[in-house]
């Protein structure tokens, strides 16, 4: 069964962080957070000295089909615009909108491990951690091997502790953002979520947090606040790394703004119909250094939702309003529009900058049928400002809506089909002026998961 009905709101994670679960004792420990987690009683957990060690992950195979070339590939992120021309191997030209894929992977597969206290204590400080990892990671060069027999590298996704007493918590290490605390629930998208680029805030990010939680009866409350690694990453204004750099070993525009990114939330949850009824706001700002003197801000404010419509019937989602939202895939990861100076100019020099404002967000609507069976409707958007883009940042509209339907076969054996339907636009210039509706693409993918859980 599908994380979303089953762990409704685990207290570790800021992603994932509920009003009312923070009452000292068992409740309070770390739990995993991933799509597609079942219910394991009991968990795959042992003792080991003044610890309680729990392993889990999901061994993940996908079976995608598409009938359009997808930025993204086995996690499409858009389509191509179907116009674009795609070159084979005996010279032909096809265009991006009649190519099909059927892509098989493995590489989104999680594996995590969790340390509670063996014995918490009531009254002082608790102490958890998390790490997971996923198989995402680079695909290492090897001149022996082709490159497609070649497996990926691991990739840390998580890393963080906490330190909590009471109704307090104290996070440190690499964990969700802040303001964008939901995903849609997918098998699909495992390594970024699905929505990411067309409507979802996304970021795992080196942060430290504060968690204040106070229950008023059966209502509870939540304030979060945290300083996050100000990194953009924005590739038109080329903050990037090398290929196969680490990118600590060098200062991206973000960090060069000598802050760091400022993210708090605040959360309100009710008992409705057998789970909770949440609804939460959040805010972000940070800023990236272009010039010697000069910087460009970046901001939103989001909300996010859960509703309860009856027992087996909820709403969950997330909107948001902000600019320069790059660092989380806003924009459809566009945040600043550029045009470059002429020459003599150096490379990776610009005359004339916008920042590109945005918004967007996504809903999920979850049908349980039976603990076996359950089916989700949803729908994704994201819209950069229009008269704020510029020649070289064109993408105006990406679009996606999608149904899915989960069977478990066996407690810790999931099979799921996610259908998604993609629509994707870019806008055309006169000069630096957005004016003619640019190339568009649209794509249909078709993907079937089968997941074992522990």
């Amino acid at each position: 069964m599908p994380a979303a009905a089953q762990y409704t709101q685990p207290p570790a994670s800021a992603a994932s962080q509920t009003p009312g679960s923070t009452s000292t004792g068992e409740n309070d420990q770390l739990k995993p957070t991933y799509p597609g987690e079942p219910l394991n009683k009991p968990p795959v957990e042992a003792k080991i000295g003044p610890v309680a060690l729990r392993v889990y992950g999901t061994v993940l195979l996908n079976i995608s089909l598409s009938d359009s070339d997808e930025v993204g590939q086995d996690i499409p992120l858009w389509p191509f615009p179907s116009s674009t021309p795609i070159t084979l191997s005996d010279g032909t030209v096809r265009r991006a909108g009649s190519i099909h894929d059927t892509i098989f992977t493995a590489r989104q597969s999680v594996f995590g491990v969790v340390l509670n206290p063996a014995t918490p204590s009531d009254n002082g400080w608790n102490t958890s951690a998390l790490v997971e990892m996923d198989f995402f990671g680079v695909r290492p060069a090897d001149t022996n091997l082709p490159e497609d027999r070649v497996l990926n590298q691991p990739r840390l996704r998580k890393a963080y502790f906490q330190l909590q007493k009471g109704h307090f918590k104290l996070v440190a290490g690499q964990d969700d953002i802040i303001i964008s605390p939901l995903n849609p629930v997918s098998l699909s998208h495992v390594a970024v979520p699905l929505g990411y680029t067309n409507g979802n805030l996304f970021g795992w990010l080196p942060q430290v947090r504060a968690d204040i939680s106070h229950d008023w009866g059966k209502t509870s409350a939540l304030f979060q606040i945290g300083v996050l690694r100000p990194a953009f990453g924005d590739p038109h204004l080329g903050d990037v790394p090398a290929s196969g750099v680490s990118i600590d070993s060098s200062s991206g525009l973000g960090e060069r703004a000598s802050q760091p990114f400022y993210q708090s939330r605040m959360a309100i949850s009710h008992p409705m119909h057998g789970s909770p009824f949440t609804l939460g706001v959040a805010g972000h700002y940070g800023q990236e250094r272009i010039g010697a003197a000069r910087t460009i801000d970046s901001w939103a404010f989001t909300f996010d939702y859960r509703i309860p419509i009856f027992s087996k019937l909820f709403l969950r989602g997330e909107g948001y309003l902000g600019s320069n939202l790059v660092p989380f895939g806003g924009g459809i990861v566009q945040g600043v529009a550029a045009v470059a100076a002429p020459p003599p100019a150096p490379a990776n020099t610009f005359n004339l900058f916008h920042k590109i404002g945005d918004g967007g967000g996504w809903s999920e609507l979850t049908f349980i049928a039976t603990q076996r069976n359950i089916f989700y409707l949803g729908y994704t958007e994201d819209n950069p400002v229009h008269h704020e883009l510029l020649p070289g940042t064109t993408k105006s509209r990406n679009a996606m809506a999608w149904f899915s339907y989960f069977r478990k076969l066996t407690p810790g054996t999931t099979i799921a089909v996610e259908y998604s339907n993609w629509l994707f636009q870019t806008t055309g210039f006169t000069g630096n002026v957005p004016s003619t509706r640019g190339a568009g693409g649209r794509g249909n993918v078709l993907n079937i998961a089968l997941a074992y859980q522990f």
